[in-house]
């Protein structure tokens, strides 16, 4: 068997965690993709409601197809977005303790390094990768929140995803693509907040902490301890800039197409129809679809890692 490098291993591991992940948690990506979009709307619609919503849009067609509409270009973005993330992540960390600590040689392995690293340098090394993978993946949400953001019957809902991207591009240019960019590299804070948070528990407090001298390279993490993380850096990192991802996901919508929303109009818009508490719409939905998410992306990350 060929010896992967550590990026391949990152990138692998990644994409096969993104992958099981997407098809896992679908359907309560799009209960929470629309609450989010009634931000701007008066309309007290809770998890009950939007669930009940979908079920009965799927009268005419089958409730599976309407559960999972939008998994193609869901698992094409978050696959790629998380082999992305974690490659560009392995290598943030390898060229922020290059020049941070001054020592590179090969004697250090990769888990001594990422056992010596700060709490800071993992939130560094956390947001150059979601800056770049957000500037990468953005074309990639908009026509995954366009598609999700409808039912299949619904008059100008996009078929499939050449469909979408032929139709935004006839109709709103090039530049559509990139609708929502600006909230989503702000957002990207929450991606930084969890590596930092995860990898400073990871490093200094679970099973394979680094101590010096006594580093177990096949020492592996145990999945009570992955979930345990997971679970608590999901919550922190989640709610601290959710205004961001709820202003990313109606930025990218049909409504804000039509009426021509900034991020100012939006933001104005959300305040008038709920006052401050509208900018966390969604809120408990997104953490019911992320924390069981992240548990399973991270479970299978950690693991597959670990086999390869």
């Amino acid at each position: 068997m060929v010896e992967l490098t550590p990026l391949q291993k990152e990138v692998a591991a990644g994409l096969t965690a993104g992958t099981l992940t997407t098809i896992t948690v679908h359907p309560l990506d799009l209960v929470k993709l629309r609450l989010q979009l009634l931000a701007t709307s008066s309309h007290r619609s809770g998890y009950r409601e939007m669930t009940r919503s979908i079920i009965n849009s799927a009268r005419n067609t089958n409730l599976l197809k309407e559960a999972y509409r939008g998994l193609g270009i869901n698992l094409i973005g978050n696959a790629f977005a998380w082999g992305v993330y974690f490659g560009l992540y392995r290598q943030s960390k390898d060229v922020i303790y290059r020049y941070a600590v001054q020592d590179c040689g090969q004697a250090v392995k990769f888990t001594g390094r990422d056992g010596k690293m700060s709490s800071l340098m993992y939130l560094m090394a956390g947001a150059t990768s979601g800056f770049l993978t957000a500037i990468l993946t953005n074309p990639i949400w908009v026509i995954k929140t366009r598609i999700m953001s409808t039912s299949s019957s619904a008059k100008g809902s996009y078929n499939s995803t050449l469909d979408g991207m032929k139709k935004l591009l006839r109709y709103e240019g090039f530049g559509a693509l990139w609708h929502g960019l600006l909230p989503s590299m702000l957002g990207v804070s929450q991606g930084a907040i969890y590596f930092m948070i995860y990898d400073t528990l990871k490093h200094k407090f679970s099973s394979v902490r680094y101590v010096e001298g006594k580093q177990d390279r096949d020492a592996k993490l145990k999945n009570i301890e992955t979930l345990a993380m997971t679970s608590v850096s999901k919550m922190v990192s989640v709610t601290a800039v959710y205004p961001f991802q709820l202003m990313k996901s109606n930025l990218q919508s049909f409504q804000a197409a039509k009426e021509k929303f900034t991020i100012f109009k939006l933001g104005g818009s959300i305040y008038q129809a709920e006052g401050l508490k509208g900018f966390y719409r969604g809120l408990s939905a997104t953490l019911l679809r992320s924390v069981p998410s992240a548990c399973i992306t991270f479970c299978v990350y950690e693991n597959f890692r670990h086999w390869l």
